[in-house]
């Protein structure tokens, strides 16, 4: 073997559990970008002291985890508590103004998203039958909306 080839063999990688024999070249790629990956992934979520100023610098990067650990509170980009209560309130007196049959045939139109045929079908009506009901409860519901508003 020649002088190049034994120094070629020098290098090795591991990829899957298999050594691979590669060049320096490659070799070093390899380790950079591996130590890269191991920056963005460890290194930025961790703060760090440095010695020559003997200051501590902060992460770059928090994880959520973290932040609850030290009862970090953020704002939320999602509804507010009061309006998901208001909601939810909302909600509860519209349900009560509705009878049972009036609930169901509103959960499986709208919330199970089933088709004017299908629901038919589950509650063995017929189709006229169901959409009257269907045209009264909604009629009920806009009445309901505009008596709170």
């Amino acid at each position: 073997m020649s002088k190049q080839q034994e120094k070629q063999n020098q290098f090795t990688i591991y990829v899957q559990g298999q050594a691979v024999p590669v060049s320096e070249e490659v070799y070093r790629v390899y380790h950079h970008y591996e130590r890269k990956e191991e920056y963005f992934s460890c290194d930025r979520k961790r703060g760090k002291f440095q010695q020559d100023t003997g200051t501590f610098l902060p992460a770059r990067e928090d994880s959520y985890d973290r932040l609850l650990e030290q009862d970090q509170q953020f704002a939320s980009p999602d509804v507010s508590t009061e309006d998901q209560a208001v909601s939810e309130i909302w909600l509860e007196s519209l349900a009560r103004c509705l009878t049972p049959e009036e609930r169901k045939l509103l959960y499986k139109l709208y919330f199970q998203g089933k088709t004017e045929r299908e629901t038919c079908r589950e509650l063995g009506i017929s189709k006229s039958a169901l959409h009257r009901r269907k045209v009264k409860l909604l009629e009920k519901i806009k009445s309901f909306i505009e008596k709170e508003s």
